[in-house]
């Protein structure tokens, strides 16, 4: 498998046949040639109307589909596609019922933005699609063609999972799922309870430790937990938990039927991966079941059926939220002759006869549509403006306010930004998209200030995520504006400036201004951006102030050993100020940051003596090239005009290497 180190292939589970293999793969893997596939991550993958926004250059070689989930036979053969749509998760597990569930990771430089999750516990069903996709086009969980988590955690890195049913533990802790963070040293025990055809989950913190760099895990013969610390260059250890004085019997948790929500899920699933006779009748009547999971895969298994079948059904069916669904498979496996019938059939819905997540499902299908099949003849994309331009704003729901500028800021919506506009200031953030984490962000901070500092700094100053989406929306705008409503608009900027936000914060704010920017008549240009705090308001890095220091000589070879001698002898009048010009002199600031100032190339090294020895800085200091993080490893490419160029390689094929 083509892939990157720490975002690359990663762990293998042998499925409930006992002959399958399942393999789990981060963002950086290229998914290998599917015989089947039961996710149709088909083209587009994106799913999004506008093109994303780069804060940084982090995932930029991400691949669009995000980590995927694949099975395949005992000797690698045949391949099938069971998920995709995540960003790194390392490890998943089986419960005795046969379910899927890993644990999966957000770009903590996005913390603070509309877009960011938390780390998340999934239940992978047959062709689940979780959304992620790089930056700005991440998807919302409450939209209707991506399943949600079934837990959100908080900030951390996923690595290890386990499960407890061969343990030896109280009974709790057999049904539970359990889970590792390397970066802040936590093990979770997420208890699983049946809910519906998926799962409800009680969370508590099992094992914690401060520094305790998780990485794996396994349930011993005697019942104990077994796991490993370790990563990145860290000393690592092998711990057992035991539960009483150990002598419990062990007796693995039996394997179970499903319960009946559970069966008809699993009979929908049936259907995935090809067509089969009696699908579309048996799955049409599920699509408007009360369970999401079910729902989900109703219409996995409809756009599985040749679509000529069913189109015809989709177009003309009369329950709305039936409709909904019919009509998000028909623009996944339609075309383009279907885009204005589509939209019609749509909008017979009564609006204000749905619930509010009813709705945000109808707005994404009508998104979808326009996503996948393109801007519409004229008299039918003023039909759908004047469907929804009076929907916007949302009453309390942030998640269907953001899908209705979505779409009309795609429309040029001529009443958008005076609708917008005015109360773009006052908007206020909550919790639609319902990812409330279950740890506290601010309780992390002192179990690993290496990350710790970051979530500090954000949560000091957090920005306001719903104005911020809104203003991202309205960069794509073109119709509509006043004098008044830009100078507004461009106003907010500069108030933005002002806010924390994770790493990529600023980089993201600066790309949605340039994107206004370039709408705007060119003797304009320069007073809006004046206006906005000026070019150099959303400075990505602050720099270091401190005086460089010239070295004085004579020069010493220092080895690891003499240094950390020297370094345990105790160390006295240490100087910040010189350290900091130091920090300077040795060009150190050009790639790393400490505390948001410097740069971004190497490791954050904020707080990093509380994550590493002296000797284990020592020797990065001194061997700096005898461990690298596969995340900032660097390659020298000779090339045969004799030039030489510095930097990652992202993949290859026989006739090109991506630098």
């Amino acid at each position: 498998i083509e892939g990157n180190g720490e975002h690359g292939p990663h762990s293998l589970a042998v499925g409930p046949d006992g002959s399958s293999i399942y393999l789990i793969a981060g963002n950086f893997s290229k998914m290998p040639p599917m015989d089947k596939a039961r996710n149709v991550a088909d083209t587009p993958l994106i799913d999004n109307l506008y093109p994303r926004l780069w804060g940084d250059t982090h995932d930029e070689h991400a691949k669009e589909h995000g980590g995927w989930i694949a099975k395949t036979d005992s000797v690698g053969k045949s391949w099938e596609l069971i998920a995709s749509g995540f960003r790194n998760p390392f490890d998943m597990i089986f419960n005795e019922a046969g379910d899927l569930f890993t644990f999966d990771s957000d770009m903590e430089w996005d913390l603070g933005s509309p877009w960011y999750r938390p780390t998340r516990i999934c239940h992978v069903t047959s062709g689940a699609e979780f959304g992620w996709r790089k930056t700005t086009q991440k998807w919302s969980p409450v939209l209707p063609d991506n399943l949600p988590a079934i837990f959100n955690v908080g900030q951390g890195s996923p690595t290890g999972m386990v499960y407890g049913g061969k343990t030896n533990f109280p009974e709790k802790y057999r049904k539970s799922l359990f889970a590792f963070d390397w970066s802040f040293g936590i093990i979770y025990a997420f208890e699983l309870e049946p809910n519906g055809s998926s799962y409800k989950v009680k969370g508590e913190e099992f094992v914690s430790g401060s520094p305790l760099p998780l990485t794996d895990g396994i349930v011993g013969p005697d019942g104990a937990l077994y796991f490993l610390t370790g990563g990145r260059g860290l000393d690592g250890g092998l711990y057992r938990v035991y539960y009483g004085d150990n002598t419990q019997k062990v007796n693995p948790v039996a394997a179970i039927e499903p319960n009946e929500p559970g069966k008809i899920r699993r009979r929908l699933e049936s259907y995935h991966g090809e067509p089969k006779a009696d699908a579309i009748g048996f799955a049409w009547d599920y699509l408007n079941h009360e369970d999401r999971f079910i729902r989900y895969a109703a219409r996995i298994a409809i756009e599985h059926q040749p679509v000529n079948e069913w189109r015809q059904k989709a177009l003309s069916e009369k329950d709305p939220i039936k409709l909904t669904a019919a009509i998000i498979a028909l623009a996944r496996k339609g075309d383009k002759a279907d885009r204005a019938q589509a939209l019609t059939a749509l909008e017979t819905i009564k609006y204000d006869g749905l619930s509010q997540q009813q709705q945000i499902d109808l707005v994404r299908a009508i998104e979808l549509v326009l996503a996948r099949m393109g801007m519409p003849e004229e008299q039918v994309k003023q039909a759908t403006i004047a469907y929804l331009t009076n929907r916007y704003p949302a009453a309390s729901n942030n998640e269907l306010s953001r899908g209705l500028i979505r779409v009309l800021s795609y429309l040029d919506d001529p009443q958008l930004a005076q609708k917008v506009i005015p109360s773009l200031n006052d908007l206020k953030d909550d919790n639609s998209a319902g990812q409330t984490a279950f740890t506290n962000a601010s309780s992390l901070v002192n179990r690993n200030m290496g990350y710790g500092s970051d979530i500090a700094r954000v949560l000091a100053n957090v920005p306001p995520n719903q104005q911020m989406y809104m203003a991202g929306a309205l960069s794509h705008l073109q119709s509509g504006w006043t004098p008044a409503l830009r100078e507004e608009y461009f106003r907010w900027y500069k108030k933005a400036a002002s806010y924390g936000g994770g790493a990529s914060y600023a980089g993201f704010m600066k790309k949605m201004r340039e994107n206004a920017l370039t709408h705007l008549p060119a003797d304009l240009n320069k007073s809006l951006l004046e206006i906005s705090g000026g070019v150099a308001s959303f400075d990505n890095k602050a720099r270091f102030e401190g005086e460089s220091i010239s070295a004085e000589g004579p020069g010493r070879k220092w080895t690891v050993d003499e240094a950390a001698a020297v370094a345990d002898s105790g160390i006295t009048k240490r100087d910040f100020a010189r350290g900091e010009g130091l920090f300077i002199s040795a060009l150190c600031s050009h790639c790393h940051s400490i505390n948001g100032k410097g740069g971004s190339v190497g490791p954050n090294l904020s707080q990093v003596g509380t994550r590493f020895s002296y000797k284990d800085m020592l020797e990065a200091i001194i061997e700096p090239g005898k461990i690298i993080s596969d995340q900032y490893g660097q390659t020298v490419f000779y090339l045969k005009s004799g030039d030489s160029l510095t930097g990652r390689l992202i993949s290859q094929d026989n006739s090109n290497y991506v630098i």
